[in-house]
């Protein structure tokens, strides 16, 4: 059985990958008007494919365990929640959840329905924030925070309850470490480079911090 550093090794390499494409889509000027705050019809529907296969993404970026994949499939969902809504991030949710459940084994349905959580929740988090990102250390507080809910919805949805404490005994520790890493990288590329969009100013009004277009 892979050791604790071997599945972190294995989900630490895509997340190199995933924080690459990060970077990249920060220099598309639709991604950066999401940034900062500006989310369309035409740029919502393009997040949901980008991070509904970002999510498609981590969970072939994974290691098996006990039929259960060591992944980082829910990063995808949470950022799009995160920087553009429910809408945004429950369609990435979907797209990485209906494609686990094609897999099959013994963690499918509770992993899809973490994952479509994954986008919602995260979506939820970005309205109450007046639609703006929480930062890198609400971020990563609320990714470790879902795979934990994830790991929950394992011990309650597989049978036998035995062989679901043995696999999240096994995976829980890289998993939650892996995306809470995944997550942090993620804000620390957007928010570093929210500040420095050409035409973004701050606003004149009791919202301190928010960007817009001028």
């Amino acid at each position: 059985m892979a050791s604790t550093l071997d599945m972190l090794a294995v989900l630490i390499v895509a997340i190199a990958i995933l924080a690459a494409v990060a970077y990249l889509l920060t220099r598309l000027k639709f991604f950066r008007e999401v940034l900062a705050g500006k989310v369309t019809w035409k740029s919502g529907f393009l997040l949901i494919i980008i991070f509904g296969l970002l999510s498609i993404f981590g969970t072939y970026a994974s290691l098996e365990i006990m039929g259960a994949k060591a992944n980082v499939r829910d990063l995808g969902p949470m950022i799009a929640g995160l920087v553009a809504g429910p809408f945004v991030g429950m369609g990435a949710g979907l797209i990485g959840s209906l494609q686990r459940l094609t897999l099959g084994g013994i963690t499918a349905v509770p992993c899809a329905v973490a994952t479509t959580l994954a986008g919602l929740i995260g979506g939820l988090i970005y309205l109450a924030n007046r639609k703006r990102f929480v930062g890198v250390i609400g971020a990563v507080v609320f990714a470790i925070l879902m795979e934990c809910l994830h790991m929950l919805l394992i011990v309650l949805l597989v049978q036998p309850t035995s062989s679901a404490w043995e696999i999240v005994s096994t995976i829980s520790i890289p998993m939650i470490v892996a995306n809470a890493i995944g997550m942090a990288a993620f804000s620390l590329i957007f928010q570093r480079y929210r500040p420095k969009v050409p035409g973004f100013q701050k606003t004149r009004s009791p919202d301190p911090g928010r960007y817009e277009v001028k």
